[in-house]
This record gives structure tokens, C-alpha cells and sequence, in this order.
């Protein structure tokens, strides 16, 4: 019912670079099956001036309408293997497992560090919201990589607010497309694959880097040139690194929000079904996730209602600060309504969503049980089988036809 992940920021910038010169920025990008955490890593790419990582990887769900327009990729079965097509070019894409990938994704950023002599990398890229992050994180806790991947990794950086700090009084919207345009002066620009955005995040910072030899530490000044040092990029990021401990900590928060909203769809499963109106729905999943962000779950409203019902309202509203009158008095009225005459929640019928409607598909063996029992009903109607099913014997009536037949020669004679 929720498209997209709502990601919690937990995370403190507290990263402190000590010697700039063992830094090394490189951009990166991952392409995913959707825009939830339960979804999956299918393109996973790295960029620096020298060289370029880019792999697929197999996914084991199937890619989603909106990350299928968005990403130009899709999941085909050949036989008995799966594999992911380009949809641009109609292309078998070559795609290795995802702990694969995520191993060679390592042992690329240790040789590039290792070929440029530096000690750790600091990750860019451009995002709203830290969702590619903390997929990354999940997955690399899934695989036991995290603590070699944080051997050679600083820490995280995202372009969209490092561009946004510094053109703010310029520039209005900072998506990758605007920022191309006004700041490398590049257009018609393809941002469906990883490897492009990800290129195009670390030109963006390599162009908005601050210098240090001014001496200005109001961070105003603009560098345009294209040779800029590792050092200054690493001074430049600094403010906006946040570590991988700060953000297993914004995943492990995420996850336990969804938990908590999951908890109270026994609430609001009524409301949250598609037999009504979409702006009950969304006024729905408001109440919900505004619950859920005040550390309330529904053994925690079960708890409330089991030991005070009279005080069970204000307890609530005192839960919930942040929202008007009118909201708390309507979220309070459902969770009451619900306790009071609590509704089971029905199963989903068993043919499914897509053959339980009016035009259900019917199988060939249906098809062939009808016929059989359409050739049964038509014996059935016959003059053998009506007189076997009664009881008598045409054998037996043989004698008084041929009477009766005697007998009507016999007048016409």
C-alpha cells in the first residue's frame, strides 16, 4: 500500500578526516527493483577519472512497474533462467549473484585506492533521500561484508546537498538533470543507468569543490576548473560525510518504523483496502505513519486500553504532539472504534487478484470436465439409459413389440 520507503535520518555528521591526503572520492550508484527496503540490488556502479566499475546482478523478485520505466530493465524467463533484458535495446544483459557483485565492488574500490596510494574512499552520491544507502548497508549485512567494506570506506556523501548548500541562492531545483545542465553544461543526458549517475555525481562535486588556498572557510568560494585535488575534494565533503555506523543506525531505525507501521495496519486494514476512496487511503497511511513516528505500536494502544479506557483518549493525544486537534480526535475515534467492535480481518479470496473477477480464466481440464459431463447429461437423456436407470429390460419388452407389431399387420391384412 506504501510505494516508497519513508527513510528515518538517525545518522550525526561526527566524521573527522585527519590526514586529507589518504582520502579518495569516488562516485557510485545502484539501480533496484523498487523503492522499498525489502526490494533488491540489480546494477550496482562505481566511477573515478581512471576507471569504472559496472555490474548486474540477478535479482530474485521481478522488477516493478515504476523501477522498470525508471531504470530501462527488466526480468525475462529463458526456459528454466531467469535473466534481465535491457528494454532500450532489447539485450540480454550478463548479471552475476548479488554477493558477487558486492564482493568485486569491494575488491575494485581496494585496487583503486591501492593504484592512486590512498588509504580509504568516501562514496558521493546524488539522492533525495538515503534510500540507496541504506539498501547498500542491508545487503551487505546479509552477506557478512560490512566490516570489509568498512576497511576501505570512509563514509557517505550526498551530492544533492552538498550541490544544494552551495547554489542555493542560484538555482531553484537541484535534480541530477537541472544540475548537468546549468553546472557541466550537458544536455539530453541519460540517468536511467547507475553507471551515468553515477559518473555525473562526481563531476558535479569535482565542480562545485571550494579551494583551500584562500583560506575561506565560509565555504563560498567556487571552483570551476577541472583539475581539482583529492585534498580539496576531501575538505570540501567533510561537513557532509556521515560514517557507516551512523547509518546501520538510520537503517535498524527505518526497519523498526515499518515494523511498528506494519503492527498498526490491524488498525486500519478497513480504511487501507482498495474497496474505498483514494483519499481515505491516503488519509490512512497519514494517521498510521504519524502513529508509528511517535514510537507507538499496537501492542502499545492494546496495552493503554486494557489498563485505563476512560483515560485511553487523552493518553494518546499526549503521544501525539506534533499533530492538530482534528487529527488526534479522528485517529483516537478509529483505535476506540476498533477495540470496541474489533472487525476480523477477512483472507484474500482463493483465486487470487487477477483470475477472481468477472471474466476468470478457465483452465483447459475444467474445460475438458465440462465436456465430459455435457456428453454424460446428453446419455443421460437417451431411451437405453432412461430404461436401464428404470429398472427394465428392452430384451424383456422384445416379445410384446413383436405382438403388438403382429397384431397391426394382422388389421391391415
Amino acid at each position: 500500500m506504501v510505494q516508497n520507503t519513508e527513510i528515518v535520518d538517525a545518522s550525526n555528521n561526527t566524521v573527522t578526516l585527519d590526514n586529507l591526503s589518504d582520502y579518495m572520492v569516488v562516485g557510485w550508484d545502484i539501480d533496484t527493483t523498487g523503492r522499498r527496503l525489502l526490494d533488491e540490488i540489480c546494477h550496482i556502479a562505481g566511477h573515478t577519472p581512471n576507471s569504472t566499475f559496472n555490474q548486474y546482478i540477478m535479482p530474485h523478485n521481478d522488477i516493478d512497474q515504476v523501477a522498470r520505466r525508471r531504470h530501462l530493465l527488466c526480468t525475462i524467463t529463458m526456459g528454466r533462467f531467469r535473466a534481465l533484458k535491457d528494454i532500450k535495446n532489447n539485450k540480454t544483459l550478463k548479471s552475476k549473484s548479488e554477493i558477487s557483485a558486492l564482493a568485486e565492488f569491494i575488491e575494485w574500490l581496494e585496487q583503486m585506492l591501492k593504484d592512486n596510494g590512498k588509504k580509504m574512499a568516501i562514496l558521493v552520491c546524488h539522492e533525495v533521500s538515503k534510500f540507496n544507502t541504506c539498501l547498500l548497508i542491508k545487503s551487505l549485512l546479509a552477506y557478512n561484508l560490512l566490516d570489509k567494506f568498512s576497511e576501505v570506506v570512509k563514509g557517505f556523501a550526498n551530492c544533492h546537498s552538498f550541490a544544494q548548500t552551495h547554489c542555493q541562492d542560484t538555482m531553484v531545483m537541484f535534480s541530477l538533470r537541472v544540475l548537468s545542465k546549468v553546472l557541466l553544461d550537458k544536455d539530453h543526458i541519460d540517468t536511467s543507468k547507475a553507471t551515468e549517475r553515477a559518473k555525473l555525481a562526481y563531476d558535479i562535486v569535482q565542480h562545485l569543490c571550494v579551494t583551500l588556498e584562500s583560506g575561506n572557510d565560509d565555504g563560498k568560494e567556487v571552483v570551476t576548473g577541472s583539475e581539482v585535488s583529492e585534498e580539496t575534494k576531501a575538505k570540501a565533503l567533510s561537513t557532509f560525510l556521515t560514517s557507516i555506523d551512523s547509518e546501520v543506525q538510520t537503517l535498524h531505525s527505518t526497519q523498526e518504523l515499518l515494523a511498528r507501521q506494519k503492527s498498526l495496519n490491524t488498525v486500519y486494514h478497513k480504511s487501507l483496502s482498495y474497496q474505498t476512496s483514494a483519499l481515505d487511503r491516503k488519509k490512512a497511511i497519514s494517521y498510521r505513519n504519524s502513529i508509528a513516528k511517535a514510537n507507538i505500536d499496537y501492542m502499545t494502544l492494546q496495552s493503554l486500553w486494557t489498563e485505563n479506557k476512560d483515560g485511553f483518549k487523552d493518553a494518546v493525544k499526549e503521544k501525539l504532539p506534533e499533530l492538530s486537534d482534528d487529527d488526534k480526535e479522528n485517529i483516537v475515534t478509529t483505535i476506540i472504534m476498533h477495540f470496541e467492535n474489533p472487525e476480523p480481518i477477512s483472507p484474500p479470496p482463493k483465486g487470487g487478484k487477477k483470475y477472481g473477477g468477472r471474466f476468470r480464466r478457465r483452465s483447459s481440464s475444467n474445460k475438458d470436465n465440462r465436456k465430459s459431463l455435457s456428453e454424460n447429461d446428453a446419455d443421460s437423456l437417451s431411451p437405453k439409459s432412461t430404461d436401464q436407470a428404470n429398472g427394465h429390460n428392452l430384451e424383456a419388452e422384445k416379445p410384446q413389440n413383436e405382438i403388438i407389431k403382429s397384431h397391426e399387420n394382422g388389421e391391415n391384412n
